[in-house]
């Protein structure tokens, strides 16, 4: 975003981008406890301005980042409750996402222990040289875009990160360290509206979209 405040705090529809994801889990029947990371020194802006204001009762604890994003979430495993069966990893800034995908995962995640969501790839893909030439047209049909949430039973997410942890290697999401163990990772198909704010014109498509959903109570909610 190029600003000073960090991305999940910035307004959406006059709140914190964040608050209206937190808000998603907290409905959701079947979510117990929820973590919040964030960097440590807006621990306390997301416990006054966004945890009491909205009465999250869920929230156990809101726990410091770490210097990756892979710090942090390892840091979220250590925390949750020890009897916990299933574990949801979400972006911040994504918060639209339906609760039908996230109560859609949970079930799969019961049966096959790993689940991402996922968009097909729509757009042609190239391939390209250093000094920007097209050498080859990629195959899209296998080719799919990965979102959050992803879902893991406990013990099988929380030995990738510490096998990853032990090799020092860092993967670009949480499902590509259960992926390093063999194991194999469901896909199930999310949905375009599922945004991550990550840009100033993510951010405007962002208001627009929740604009259209308060206005017209769309199904996609």
């Amino acid at each position: 975003m190029g600003g000073e405040k960090p991305k999940a705090f910035l307004p959406l529809g006059g709140i914190p981008i964040l608050s209206h994801t937190l808000q998603k889990f907290e409905a959701c029947l079947q979510v117990d406890e929820i973590l919040p990371l964030v960097p440590e020194e807006e621990i306390f802006f997301c416990a006054e301005k966004i945890v009491r204001p909205l009465g999250l009762k869920k929230i156990s604890n809101i726990l410091p980042g770490g210097p990756e994003r892979q710090d942090s979430v390892y840091r979220g495993l250590q925390a949750v409750a020890k009897d916990t069966d299933f574990v949801i990893i979400h972006d911040g800034v994504r918060p639209f996402v339906p609760e039908k995908l996230i109560q859609q995962g949970l079930r799969e995640t019961q049966k096959s222990g790993a689940v991402v969501v996922a968009l097909p790839v729509g757009d042609t893909l190239k391939e390209v040289s250093e000094d920007r030439r097209v050498m080859g047209t990629v195959d899209r049909s296998p080719l799919w875009c990965i979102q959050t949430p992803q879902f893991f039973e406990y013990g099988l997410i929380l030995q990738a990160h510490e096998m990853a942890r032990k090799d020092g290697f860092y993967g670009t999401d949480d499902a590509a360290l259960v992926e390093r163990l063999g194991i194999s990772v469901m896909v199930i198909e999310g949905t375009r509206t599922n945004l991550k704010i990550t840009t100033p014109e993510d951010l405007l498509l962002g208001e627009a979209l929740l604009r259209y959903l308060k206005d017209f109570d769309s199904p996609i909610h």
